[in-house]
This record gives structure tokens, sequence and C-alpha cells, in this order.
């Protein structure tokens, strides 16, 4: 319930350091903008999860400085690699 709750705010689920990202989609922000989105977010998610007896801790930073890989490309490489194997493995059968 937790992870659906974070999913509906926009909270991406990751591999690496952290569990979810939250990206703003803004390339430039200025210090105000910035302050404003951070309690936006925050506020937010301290209303969703209230009741849920859970630890978070937020951290800001710019998403090119955090080594993370977002779990939907993960699945959707190895789909694919998934496929390629199919592939030729199709390819070699003898009939």
């Amino acid at each position: 319930m937790v992870m659906k709750k974070l999913l509906e705010l926009g909270f991406k689920p990751v591999r690496g350091a952290y569990d979810f990202v939250y990206e703003h989609g803004k390339d430039e922000m200025n210090d105000h903008d910035l302050i404003g989105a951070i309690l936006e977010i925050s506020n937010a998610l301290h209303a969703t999860l209230k009741g849920f007896k859970v630890l978070y801790t937020l951290d800001t930073q710019r998403a090119e400085d955090v080594d993370h890989a977002l779990l939907q490309d993960i699945d959707e490489f190895l789909d694919s690699t998934r496929k390629e194997i199919r592939d030729l493995e199709g390819g070699h059968k003898q009939t």
C-alpha cells in the first residue's frame, strides 16, 4: 500500500542507494522555486504516509549526481535482452 501511495505521488522506484526518487521535471529552478517544490512534495509525502507507521528520509540532489537506475528502465532492458535471446535460440533450432 505504501508503494502504491508513493507511485501516486509521482515517485519512481529505483535500484541504488535509494528506494524511490522524485524528479520535479524542471531543468533550472531559482532558490525560491526550489524551496517551494521541496516543501510541497515533503508536505504531500508526510500527509500521504501519515498513519502507515513508516520511517522515511528525504534527500535533495541533482539527478545526475545520484547513482541509481529506474526499475522501469531495468525491466525494459531485461525484456529486450530476453527477446533477443529467444530470437537467437529460435534461429538455431533444428527442425
